[in-house]
């Protein structure tokens, strides 16, 4: 099941986003402003924000802007939302890597879920948690990991929890390259 956070200044549009996101399968978090969307995006790590440009503490673009320095919250895909269009709000947005900047007023609500399944099926992300019934792939696990620089114990080096290994698709790159990360689901550092 896709996971998404919904954080849009008006309520009603909120909820209206909500109601269509469920109706397509996905699990919907909701966020009232942007610290409370990057606070739920460190604990979630959700596919996929629909954040508003004015959305109150700090808006979408800081929002965005935050995302990008977290370790753990980085690769989550943001499309920046807003009832109007400001040429500029719309250049910062991509200059900051939003995948899409989509202007209510001029979306109807089914064509923006589209955009965001769209958004979501141009990067995959597979996550694979290392533990006792993966051990089979251990050995491979463990060399990748000393081949990027990661510590082979494939435990934290903060907390000692195992590290769960992430593959991120990059078609920017081909259809088959991925980037590769080792990233603590407990602590978030890698």
């Amino acid at each position: 099941m896709r996971k998404i956070i919904i954080a849009i200044q008006d309520e009603f549009t909120q909820r209206l986003y909500f109601r269509l996101f469920r109706e397509e399968k996905f699990k919907v978090l909701e966020a009232k402003n942007g610290k409370e969307a990057l606070d739920l995006a460190k604990k979630e790590v959700p596919d996929i924000i629909l954040a508003d440009v004015f959305l109150p503490k700090d808006g979408g673009l800081g929002l965005l802007k935050s995302l990008k320095k977290e370790v753990i919250t980085q690769r989550i895909s943001v499309v920046i939302f807003a009832q109007t269009e400001k040429k500029e709000d719309r250049s910062k947005a991509m200059e900051l890597g939003a995948k899409d900047f989509i202007v209510g007023i001029l979306t109807p609500p089914p064509e923006v879920v589209l955009r965001i399944r769209t958004v979501l099926e141009e990067q995959k992300t597979y996550r694979l948690l290392i533990c006792k019934e993966n051990l089979d792939k251990v050995d491979k696990i463990k060399e990748l990991a000393e081949d990027l620089g990661y510590s082979s114990t494939l435990k934290c080096l903060h907390c000692g929890s195992p590290l769960c290994l992430f593959l991120i698709r990059d078609l920017t790159k081909g259809k088959n390259y991925f980037k590769v990360s080792f990233i603590c689901p407990k602590c978030f550092k890698i």
